[in-house]
């Protein structure tokens, strides 16, 4: 698939690939959002369990436990895709990864509480977190008005076809896929970018300029990677004015 250049009155198609538990997809989002205020775009929101689909690098390696409870709540949104329609993704994502990410929320400073922790004692602490997912999830299936039934959908591996599906369907012009993680963005169909990942949230004309940037790189064939030399520093779900 190829990129297609929208005409003067139309809007941007922006695709979201994203998992309930990632902080800076959380972050991504809602700087879409954002830029959505001030410049044309449409965006849409699709669910995919990229560290948790069957031959994942350093799978056979990861907490059972944590493998069993993780995908419990994009394996909700996809059911909720399947029976409502893709309409529906955004809106529950937003209620859920809310719940996660917000302030008090169940992986709030979750960053920072794991810096310096072995990765097992990292998973054991989100297995232990984790055990609170289905409350969050039922409470945002509440707030979006879908059936509280979706809610079977997280211990039911028959819906990772569904996500391994979504990860398939990442635009890559005919050339392997290669995805290291959520969140992935797709501008106007063309091939999926990694990214941007960013500490706090951009508003306003602020999220209008990164999108531009954005966008430009996004589009521009000769264009395949950039990174900070420096560490990430934890992800504030704040807004920059």
């Amino acid at each position: 698939m190829t990129s297609t250049v929208p005409g003067p009155d139309e809007a941007d198609r922006v695709d979201l690939w994203v998992d309930p538990l990632c902080a800076w997809t959380w972050i991504t989002y809602q700087w879409l959002r954002q830029a959505g205020s001030t410049r044309p775009l449409s965006l849409s929101v699709r669910p995919t369990g990229l560290g948790y689909l069957e031959g994942a690098p350093g799978r056979d390696q990861e907490d059972p436990d944590f493998l069993e409870r993780a995908p419990g709540p994009v394996r909700v949104l996809a059911a909720a895709e399947a029976g409502h329609g893709r309409e529906a993704v955004a809106a529950l994502y937003e209620a859920i990864a809310r719940r996660f990410h917000g302030e008090g929320g169940i992986y709030d400073d979750l960053y920072v509480r794991t810096r310096g922790l072995t990765q097992e004692a990292k998973r054991r602490l989100q297995v232990t977190l984790l055990e609170q997912a289905a409350v969050a999830v039922a409470a945002a299936l509440e707030e979006t008005g879908l059936p509280q039934a979706l809610i079977e959908a997280m211990s039911s591996s028959s819906w990772d076809g569904a996500l391994r599906a979504a990860h398939e369907s990442i635009p890559r012009d005919g050339r392997p896929l290669d995805v290291i993680g959520v969140p992935v963005v797709s501008v106007n169909g063309g091939p999926g970018v990694f990214g941007p990942v960013l500490r706090a949230v951009p508003a306003g004309q602020r999220a209008g300029r990164l999108w531009d940037g954005f966008k430009a790189l996004a589009q521009e064939e000769a264009f395949l990677e950039m990174r900070r030399v420096t560490p990430r520093p934890a992800p504030k779900p704040e807004l920059l004015g």
